[in-house]
């Protein structure tokens, strides 16, 4: 699983932007990106970020085709997994990114990952959020 968009706040939907990859690199749908000099790479665990992807992408070694990507904004609520569990209790809490960028762990310090809901499943949660800075 992915982040997957649930709602906006606003109501808004999100025009896409295409961007280049940094050279070999690949994403996959869903996957949390920031944009470091100029070019897009997978988001760190601790950061909020800018963009998620809207396309599959192999790795190139010269990154040419620019991928569709929509703006992370705080009023776009997004459903992903969890790489353990998130209580109810967890709810309000920010948690961080995992690794690969597609999930979230139970991990509070430094979180940027806003709970606002979750199924509380052992092991996996399936959990609703909120990038926050």
């Amino acid at each position: 699983m992915a982040f997957i968009p649930v709602k906006s706040l606003d109501g808004a939907s999100d025009p896409f932007e295409y961007l280049l990859l940094t050279d070999n690199e690949g994403v996959v749908l869903g996957q949390a990106l920031v944009q470091t000099n100029g070019r897009l790479t997978k988001a760190g665990a601790t950061a909020t970020p800018e963009f998620i992807a809207q396309r599959t992408q192999a790795a190139e070694t010269t990154s040419t085709k620019p991928i569709p990507v929509t703006r992370v904004d705080e009023v776009r609520e997004f459903e992903v997994q969890s790489t353990a569990t998130i209580a109810q209790t967890d709810v309000g809490s920010k948690v961080t990114l995992h690794t690969d960028g597609l999930r979230v762990t139970a991990t509070k310090t430094n979180g940027t990952f806003l709970i606002s809901a979750t199924d509380g499943a052992t092991t996996n949660s399936k959990v609703r959020g909120y990038f926050r800075r």
